[in-house]
C-alpha cells in the first residue's frame, strides 16, 4: 500500500524548564505521530540558526520526517516557551516573533498531497499566515485537516474564516467551543452540536468535524448525513495529557487516508490517545500490540 503523503504546517518549539528542555508544538507532535504510523511527512516550519534550531532539525529527522521544507533563519531564534514552577504550579512565557512566526514559502512545493495539516498558533503573525494562504491555494490536498488550538490571544477570527473554506476535516475541543462560537457568531443550547451544524451549513467542503470531550472521549459530526458518532470512552488513568490530542488527530488522519470507515478511524484514534496519556512525553514509543490495533 502506498504511504500517505502529508504536509504538516506550523510551529516547532522547545519548552524550557529550569533543568531540561522538551520539544513540542502541535504540528510537530502531529507530524511525528503520523510518521510513526507510516505516513511520508514533510514538515513546513522554520527554526533559527542556533543550538535549539540544530536540535529541532535533528529531532525532525529522527522522527522520520523530511526537513526539506523547514527553513533555517538567521534573523530569528528558534521558538521556545519558558516554563517556571511556583509551589508546583507551572506558568508559561511563550516567546513571540520567533522563527516559526516567519515561515517562508518553500522554494519547491509539491503539486499535490494526500493531506495538509495546519493549526492556529503559527499563523499569529503575517509572514507565516501568508505562507499558509499560499499552501492552501497552491497545493492540491485531498484532505485539509484544521486543528484549532486556542493559545491565549495567538489566533484570530480572520484566520478561522481564511482556513475554513478549504477545510475538509475540522477538530476543536469542548473547552474551545465557547470561544470559537463567540468569534464566529454561533449560538445554541448544545454549543458543540450547534457549532457543527452551523459550520457544516456555511462551509461546503467540510466532510467531518471532530470534537474532543476530554475524559468523555470525542465525537465526529458527519456533515453529509447530519449524524453524530461517539467514540468509545477512554479507560486509562492519565499521567500526562501532553500530545494526546495530537496523537488522536494523527491516528484519525492516517486511518482516513488509508481507507478506514469513520467508526474505525474514531476507535483507533481513541485507542492511541488513550495510550499516550499513560506516558510521559508527547510522542512515546508504541508497543507492537498497540500498533496492530491502530492501523
Amino acid at each position: 500500500m502506498k504511504k500517505p503523503a502529508v504536509l504538516s504546517f506550523g510551529e516547532v518549539l522547545w519548552d524550557l524548564f529550569p533543568d531540561s528542555r522538551v520539544i513540542g508544538g502541535a504540528p510537530f507532535n502531529f507530524a511525528a505521530h503520523l510518521s510513526k504510523l507510516g505516513a511520508e511527512v514533510a514538515f513546513v516550519s522554520a527554526v533559527g540558526q542556533d543550538d535549539l534550531g540544530d536540535a529541532a532539525a535533528e529531532e525532525i529527522r529522527a522522527m522520520g520526517m523530511t526537513d526539506a521544507y523547514t527553513a533555517r533563519l538567521g534573523d530569528y531564534v528558534t521558538g521556545f516557551c519558558k516554563v517556571t514552577l511556583e509551589n508546583g504550579t507551572p506558568s508559561y512565557d511563550l516567546k513571540r516573533d520567533v522563527a516559526y512566526d516567519h515561515i517562508p514559502v518553500p522554494a519547491e512545493l509539491p503539486k499535490s498531497v494526500d493531506a495538509l495539516y495546519c493549526g492556529t498558533l503559527a499563523s499569529r503573525m503575517e509572514d507565516s499566515f501568508a505562507t499558509l494562504k499560499t499552501l492552501l491555494a497552491e497545493v492540491e490536498a485531498k484532505e485539509v485537516f484544521f486543528d484549532v488550538n486556542i493559545r491565549g490571544n495567538d489566533w484570530s477570527a480572520e484566520l478561522l474564516r481564511t482556513v475554513l473554506p478549504y477545510t475538509t476535516v475540522l477538530k476543536f475541543s469542548r473547552e474551545e467551543s465557547a470561544v470559537l462560537a463567540e468569534a464566529l457568531g454561533i449560538t445554541g443550547e448544545d454549543l458543540c452540536v450547534a457549532m457543527c451544524r452551523a459550520l457544516a451549513a456555511e462551509y461546503p467542503k467540510l466532510k467531518q468535524i471532530l470534537v474532543t470531550l476530554d475524559k468523555d472521549g470525542s465525537f465526529v459530526y458527519i456533515t453529509g448525513e447530519g449524524r453524530i458518532l461517539y467514540s468509545p470512552k477512554p479507560g486509562s488513568r492519565a499521567v500526562s495529557t501532553v500530545g494526546a490530542g495530537d496523537s488522536f488527530s494523527a491516528c484519525y488522519v492516517y486511518n482516513l487516508l488509508t481507507g478506514a470507515d469513520t467508526e474505525t478511524c474514531l476507535a483507533r484514534a481513541t485507542a492511541l490517545s488513550d495510550y499516550v496519556v499513560t506516558q510521559l512525553g508527547a510522542v512515546p514509543e508504541y508497543p507492537a500490540e498497540l500498533l496492530s490495533r491502530i492501523k
